[in-house]
């Protein structure tokens, strides 16, 4: 600890996966103090990084300047790694290899279309993709958070950093729907809590496995247990498959990418007419291309369909292999 830094007496553990600005949140509640008053008056020469207009502009989730870690750290006891992992720069390289969108072309080929899952390799069409980074938006302006949270999980829970990516739909540990934080706590504060939406089981299994990734850094598939990375790149891999035309994937693969979107009781690709990526689409269409890949990877499971990309063993048990 820095010499004349006095630990905070109080300090909550962060939450599994949880963004930095809902742990900043619950702290300076603890203080009553707003985030804007904890980090500009109580972090000693780091708070000199913000002033007020500054820090609502900046998005904390997204980098904070390493002092002021440093600075958190030596007042709270929580190590300056962990932190920095509640940012989406500190979950690099699991979650994308850069977050510059300058690489857009040359970082889709290696993330999405290295390997295949249900399509035999090189299927895949070959697209011009710019300015692009995996589950985010390629945008000049600060990314910015579209927090979600579960109706049904306690207020003082915390809010997922990656819960605010096109990543997940529900919640792993109640099933439902996650919702705009500001319509649950504005229910909450009226006295009329939401009411849970539930989810398709293939859904809230696909995202107990994101959320195990996210949680615990591996995700346990049927045939091996995979590092959170992997994990994120055979499912954006999967995501880009179920969009795909049909005629590009081969009579057997076609037939398989049709029996899944009957599966899911959608419109093939959603209706999708001109290929985009998946971070391109709209919320609708990117919650139905979820919902394809999660029912991709139960008729997987359950040896309805035969994955036959070089990853596609992972979703197959080993009875189910040929």
């Amino acid at each position: 600890m820095p010499n004349g830094v006095r630990r905070w007496p109080v300090h909550p553990e962060p939450g599994p996966g949880e963004a930095l600005t809902s742990w900043l949140s619950r702290l300076a509640g603890l203080y009553r103090l707003s985030v804007e008053q904890l980090l500009t008056h109580n972090l000693g020469p780091a708070s000199a990084q913000f002033d007020l207009v500054r820090l609502r502009d900046a998005d904390l989730d997204h980098q904070v300047p390493a002092a002021v870690l440093r600075a958190l750290a030596a007042r709270t006891g929580i190590a300056v790694g962990r932190l920095r992992r509640m940012t989406i720069s500190g979950c690099v390289p699991w979650l994308a290899d850069t977050l510059d969108p300058a690489d857009g072309q040359k970082a889709f080929s290696a993330y999405v279309r290295q390997d295949s899952v249900l399509l035999p390799p090189g299927r895949a069409e070959y697209h011009v993709v710019k300015r692009w980074v995996p589950w985010l938006p390629a945008r000049s302006r600060p990314w910015r958070s579209a927090r979600r949270v579960c109706p049904t999980c306690p207020a003082d829970r915390g809010i997922l950093l990656l819960a605010a990516l096109p990543l997940m739909i529900s919640c792993a540990e109640h099933g439902c729907r996650l919702e705009r934080v500001h319509e649950v706590r504005r229910a909450h504060r009226y006295g009329e809590p939401m009411t849970p939406r539930p989810v398709p089981d293939a859904v809230a299994a696909l995202d107990r496995l994101t959320f195990e990734g996210i949680a615990t850094g591996s995700v346990t598939l049927p045939s091996r247990t995979v590092h959170v990375g992997e994990w994120l790149r055979l499912l954006r891999t999967l995501l880009d498959e179920v969009s795909m035309v049909a005629s590009r994937a081969g009579p057997g693969s076609a037939a398989m990418l049709h029996q899944v979107w009957d599966a899911v009781d959608l419109p093939f690709r959603a209706g999708l007419n001109l290929w985009r990526p998946y971070e391109r689409l709209s919320p609708a269409r990117q919650e139905a291309m979820l919902q394809a890949a999660a029912t991709a990877m139960q008729l997987a499971a359950d040896g309805r369909i035969i994955p036959g990309g070089t990853l596609g063993a992972a979703l197959q048990p080993a009875s189910h292999r040929r």
